[in-house]
């Protein structure tokens, strides 16, 4: 199989087929990479076929009690999602064996195989240019947000037909919103606040070595995006972003 780049700074993007796996490598060991999962856009969901996902467990008089804009936004195309896979596997980082499921709780990939300590973040959200003139930064400064959309944008060029076009479509079909990110590497240990129920999150250094990777088997067609994250100010890449890299493994 050919390994891939995702180059520094910026993203990627790739179709792949249920039954398949995939590899993601930390090159070099201190690089922090932002993974989503889309399901493989296809035609419109019905809104009125009892079969459709739209309506899971229905009955024969259930989907009318839906309201029409409901519906609507029940449509949306399917992402992974960090807060349904926590809810679904009860635990705060997925772990070899366990599936990350969409924002419908349906299966989108199994963590398969992990060689590095496993210490990986479903919290933190992608990086934004809003996040870096938080952090001080002027002018302009990649991101995961903006690489995630550039990487799937960059993927539709080289589709065809339908798929093309539903590839396309993902940010407006999502309103823009980029889904929270599955931030392999990354390392944002939960800490006690004081006394109490009261806990935080801190942004540390990757605990991972050159060469460890993680290995998922899509559950069903997906297009899979990732940024190598471009955070140069806090110390979640070792202040250094540099290549990581992927490759089918069949």
């Amino acid at each position: 199989m050919v390994l891939q780049t995702i180059p520094a700074r910026r993203g990627a993007a790739i179709i792949l087929r249920s039954g398949q796996k995939i590899r993601i490598v930390n090159t070099f060991g201190n690089q922090v990479v932002d993974t989503w999962a889309f399901a493989l856009p296809t035609s419109t969901i019905s809104t009125t076929s009892i079969d459709a996902p739209l309506y899971p467990n229905a009955t024969s008089t259930s989907p009318p009690l839906y309201s029409a804009v409901s519906n609507t936004a029940a449509s949306a195309p399917e992402y992974m999602s960090m807060c349904h896979t926590r809810a679904s596997n009860l635990k705060i980082t997925p772990a070899v064996g366990d599936v990350l499921v969409s924002q419908k709780r349906a299966p989108m990939v199994k963590l398969v195989e992990d060689t590095s300590p496993g210490v990986h973040d479903t919290l933190i959200a992608a990086c934004d240019r809003w996040r870096y003139s938080e952090l001080g930064v002027e002018g302009y400064h990649e991101s995961c947000t903006d690489n995630c959309w550039d990487a799937l944008a960059k993927l539709a060029e080289g589709l065809e037909g339908e798929t093309a076009e539903g590839v396309k479509g993902l940010q407006a079909a999502l309103g823009g919103r980029v889904p929270d990110p599955f931030n392999l590497f990354m390392n944002i240990p939960i800490t006690q606040e004081g006394e109490g129920a009261r806990r935080g999150v801190s942004f540390e250094p990757p605990v991972t070595k050159p060469g460890d990777y993680v290995v998922f088997q899509a559950l069903r067609d997906i297009v899979m995006a990732w940024s190598a994250c471009p955070q140069d100010v806090l110390t979640i890449n070792g202040k250094n972003p540099v290549d990581a890299h992927f490759e089918i493994l069949g």
